[in-house]
């Protein structure tokens, strides 16, 4: 592919109000991962050092890739990102790697890396009795090997950071925490950025050390027995400042294979503010996962970091398209989450034994209109892609291939890449080509905006077209980004529950409307703390209006629930436990003075690994008391490959009188499927738990948001889909879509794509009478728009637009809808003034078919 000047495309971008912003540039560099360049320490540092600087490039990296030395920014506005598991492969360098850089399978090599760190493996067994007894043991391995992968793999990237004062990503596995343990603090030489010697022991130095060093005074030894999968971060000095763990592991980290711990879901991955933007850090799976995302649009995150090694996922003739794949990951994250602005995704490519992975690199900004475009190889331009990397061949090859014809020609060349015997050899290690071997090594930049503050301008309001929708207005006008929008009506009492932008923090704003919603009085404040997120709002048959949310006035994100819609509000469960997170309140009213909280909470612990588990709780309130919190997910045992990963998200509750139903997604079986819960009484019992969408079991599901509305007839739940399913490469998956079902049964499309290569997402739901009115973010242009329709079980209507911003490339997000006395609600995030600001719309609900 052509690369793109990632500035000249942002400068096209300019909202009408002034924006205030900072210009970094955002560097992939992507290595092409041969045997040949980690056989000792020396050629692997000198290999990634050559590929960021091509003045020290040697005969090993491929000339064609560009390089970061020569494009750098002044002061610190530059961000160079590594890949995933890059420190992992100083695992074959030096004479402990030699015989497992002559295996012919991954399982083999391994085998043969164990046995060369036997006395390092003996050490720290003694140390850790535990992991002696995880079966393979891998993860004792990777302890074993700390010195080797800090040594190799850390100091390099360090180096690199100090050299070029960039703040530099770069992916490793490895133990979480170590220490540099020295012959003489006297003599110990001055480290990357200014380690220092923590313990004096020559001992320990002849025991530990494993890089063919022997005049090496200090080693690396490691001081916990948790290894994982993270992305480091190192400032411009080469300071380490941060270790990023991975959330979600794929089925060759699990126990079995490599064996790497988790993060602890809803603690681990905290945003990293910096000069160069606040900085989000998705490994891979963890891009994918709805939950994982959330949290860090929630931090405000604007620069999304993916690093990848996309091993099995490749270009091919057969199964699901390995590029639609990748673009269900951060490109989508930054259209659907309106905190992210940017992602940089850098990939590892090459063989590894039997294992290959051949994923382009991408910069994707905000989509703003139809610019910047791109795409990756076999797909349609899509609004957002501001850099892609090169791949093996051109595509299109000519302007009249159609889809199916590019993807047959790219997939039998993508085939030609893979360690197959049968497949020709590239004539060099460092050949780009249709060759075995032949992916191609890269170094991909572009000027991204972070810090973004636009100024406040009020754009001229119209309507738009035939809408039955009125003329858009801003619920509670403000100079401060709002958002996180939450509805509740009854009769001609309509309140908004939203988030402001406060300082550091968030606050809390409660508005109410007496006619409908067609006049809103002054917000006031709700809660307390610095960070006050997600509310949810209802209104019982007495009219009291009732508040969920989460805060951290205690240091931890808990949840708490204002009777009357007051100030400070009551914790849902004042006896939890110090250490525990609540999240994603949502609140039903079941009578006068009676309402329903659920929530998701973390004080489950699992069997295996001691770490925290998400699950769905819910407590009853009556009057401002609460009643003991119970957990409403499943605790049956999971699938093995969830065994430390089936972690629940998004509860949603629907109303109708003492009818409730909850809905939420769970990571149970792998995958995020939607599961719906009924009440007749209130909350006080619960019935069976049912699974809603239909996903066939060869698909994987990643659902999200599931929203439920109670009908005479049943509860109707939208969702937003993920429909990537494992059918026809040559044809365009549809990726992230709005689904409506009846639990129990079949699904159906409710956005009107026709199975277009288009994203929706957030669906809202409400009840009109016997069927029910979703509205949801829409990306077919390219920015967000908010359409809504009419569905049932069996059918949807024609998509309407409910937001009149037109085509200026305005983002909308996330809708709550609400309907009353025969009109129907919407308000959402809406960016047309300069800052997000909570907007909203009116119609007659009869108007919706």
């Amino acid at each position: 592919m052509k690369r793109a000047l990632g500035l000249a495309l942002l400068v096209a971008l300019a909202l009408p109000a002034v924006a205030q912003a900072k210009t970094v540039r955002v560097f992939a560099v992507g290595p092409k991962f041969g045997l040949e360049w980690v056989d000792t320490r020396a050629h692997f540092h000198d290999h990634l050092v050559g590929l960021v600087d091509a003045s020290k490039r040697g005969p090993d990296v491929q000339p064609e890739a560009g390089d970061v030395a020569s494009h750098l920014l002044s002061g610190e506005r530059n961000l160079v990102a590594l890949p995933e598991d890059l420190g992992l492969m100083a695992i074959f360098s030096g004479s402990r790697g030699e015989q497992a850089r002559g295996s012919s399978n991954v399982t083999e090599s391994i085998i043969s890396v164990l046995g060369a760190y036997a006395p390092q493996t003996t050490y720290y067994g003694a140390k850790f009795p535990a992991l002696a007894a995880r079966g393979i043991p891998t993860r004792l391995l990777a302890i074993a090997a700390t010195d080797t992968f800090t040594r190799v793999a850390v100091e390099t990237f360090a180096e690199i950071a100090a050299t070029h004062k960039v703040w530099l990503e770069a992916g490793v596995n490895m133990a979480q925490e170590w220490q540099v343990v020295c012959e003489s603090k006297a003599t110990m030489p001055a480290l990357p950025g200014g380690v220092e010697c923590a313990e004096e022991n020559p001992v320990k130095v002849a025991q530990l050390q494993t890089t063919d060093e022997p005049e090496r005074t200090y080693v690396y030894e490691s001081t916990t027995d948790r290894a994982s999968n993270m992305a480091l971060l190192f400032d411009p000095t080469g300071k380490l400042v941060s270790k990023q763990v991975k959330s979600y592991l794929t089925p060759i980290e699990l126990p079995g294979q490599l064996d790497l711990l988790p993060g602890e879901v809803l603690s681990a991955l905290p945003a990293v503010q910096t000069p160069v933007g606040t900085l989000g850090f998705v490994t891979s799976k963890d891009a994918w996962m709805p939950d994982v995302t959330a949290r860090l649009d929630q931090q405000h995150v604007d620069l999304l970091i993916q690093p990848e090694f996309f091993v099995g996922d490749t270009v091919s003739t057969t199964g699901a398209w390995a590029p639609d794949n990748i673009k269900g990951s951060g490109y989508s994250d930054v259209l659907r989450h309106p905190s992210m602005e940017a992602m940089v995704l850098p990939e590892l490519t090459g063989n590894l034994f039997d294992l290959s992975a051949d994923n382009q690199q991408a910069i994707v900004t905000k989509p703003r209109g139809p610019r910047p475009r791109g795409f990756l190889v076999g797909q349609p331009f899509a609004a957002g892609f501001a850099v892609v990397g090169d791949w093996v061949a051109p595509d299109p090859a000519s302007p009249s291939e159609t889809i199916a014809q590019r993807r047959d020609r790219l997939g039998k060349i993508g085939e030609q890449l893979l360690p197959d015997e049968g497949n020709p050899p590239c004539p060099t290690p460092a050949a780009r080509g249709a060759c075995r071997g032949g992916q191609v090594e890269d170094v991909i930049f572009a000027d991204v905006q972070v810090a973004r503050k636009p100024k406040l301008k009020r754009v001229q309001r119209r309507k738009l077209g035939r809408t039955p929708f009125d003329v858009n207005r801003p619920l509670a006008p403000s100079r401060r980004a709002q958002r996180n929008v939450a509805l509740a009506s009854r009769g001609k009492l309509v309140v908004a529950a939203f988030e402001e932008r406060a300082g550091a923090g968030d606050r809390i704003l409660l508005a109410r409307s007496t006619d409908g919603g067609r006049t809103w009085g002054k917000p006031r404040s709700v809660g307390r703390g610095g960070h006050r997120w997600w509310p949810s709002v209802a209104i019982g048959p007495d009219r009291r209006v009732w508040v969920a949310w989460s805060d951290d006035r205690t240091g931890e994100q808990r949840a708490y629930v204002s009777h009357g819609g007051g100030l400070g509000g009551v914790p849902v469960d004042a006896t939890v436990a110090d250490g525990v997170q609540q999240l994603r309140p949502a609140i039903a009213a079941t009578g006068s003075g009676k309402a329903f909280v659920a929530f998701v909470d973390d004080r489950a612990r699992f069997s295996g690994d001691d770490l925290p588990q998400a699950g769905i709780w819910g407590v009853a309130v009556s009057g401002g008391r609460t009643a003991a919190a119970t957990r409403l997910d499943s605790t049956e045992p999971p699938v093995d490959l969830a065994a430390t990963l089936d972690h629940a998200w998004a509860p949603a509750l629907a109303a109708r009188g003492r009818r409730l139903e909850l809905t939420w997604i769970d990571f149970r079986d792998y995958e995020w499927n939607v599961y719906a819960r009924p009440s007749t009484d209130g909350g006080d019992s619960w019935g069976d738990e049912r699974k809603v969408n239909d996903t066939a079991d060869a698909d994987e599901a990643l659902e999200d948001t599931p929203r439920a509305a109670l009908l005479r007839g049943g509860p109707l739940v939208a969702y937003t889909d993920w429909a990537s399913l494992n059918r026809d490469p040559t044809k365009a998956s549809a990726l992230y879509d709005v689904a409506v079902a009846a639990p129990g049964q079949a699904q159906i499309r409710a956005d009107g794509s026709r199975g277009r290569h288009v994203q929706a997402f957030a669906p809202a739901i409400a009840a009109a009478g016997s069927s029910a009115i979703v509205a949801w973010q829409d990306h077919r242009g390219g920015a967000g728009d908010i359409l809504a329709t009419r569905v049932t079980a069996t059918q949807a209507g024609r998509p309407i637009r409910v937001d009149d911003s037109g085509r200026r490339g305005w983002n909308q997000w996330r809708p709550a809808l609400t309907v009353s006395r025969g009109a129907v609600m919407a308000a959402w995030e809406d960016e047309r003034d300069g800052p997000a600001q909570i907007f909203f719309a009116r119609a007659r609900a009869s108007r919706i078919r």
